[in-house]
C-alpha cells in the first residue's frame, strides 16, 4: 500500500493512476469448514469472497469511471476490515 501511494504521487503528473485492491479471504473448497465458518462470522456480509467478487472493483478501476481516483486502497473483504469485534 505504501509503494502504491508513492507510485501514485510520482506518476500522477504523467496522468498515470495507481491504486490498490486489498481482497479479503477467498473461499476455496479445500478450506476446513470450521475455518470458513469462523472467518465468515467476522465479515459484515457473512461469507468469504467467491471467484467473481473482485471483478467489479477491477473493472471499475480500469474504466474511465475512476478517472479521478489515484492513490487509493480499496478493501474488498465483505466488511471484514469494518468488524468491531463485538
Amino acid at each position: 500500500i505504501n509503494f502504491m501511494r508513492w507510485a501514485a504521487s510520482i506518476l500522477g503528473s504523467h496522468n498515470i493512476r495507481v491504486n490498490c485492491v486489498s481482497p479479503g479471504g477467498l473461499w476455496e473448497a479445500r478450506h476446513p469448514e470450521r475455518f470458513v465458518r469462523q472467518y465468515s462470522a467476522r465479515t459484515q456480509l457473512g461469507r468469504m469472497a467467491n471467484d467473481t467478487d473482485l471483478m467489479g472493483v477491477i473493472v471499475f478501476l480500469a474504466s474511465d469511471a475512476s478517472a479521478y481516483i489515484t492513490g487509493a486502497n480499496i478493501p474488498v473483504d465483505g466488511g471484514y476490515s469494518a468488524f468491531s469485534g463485538v
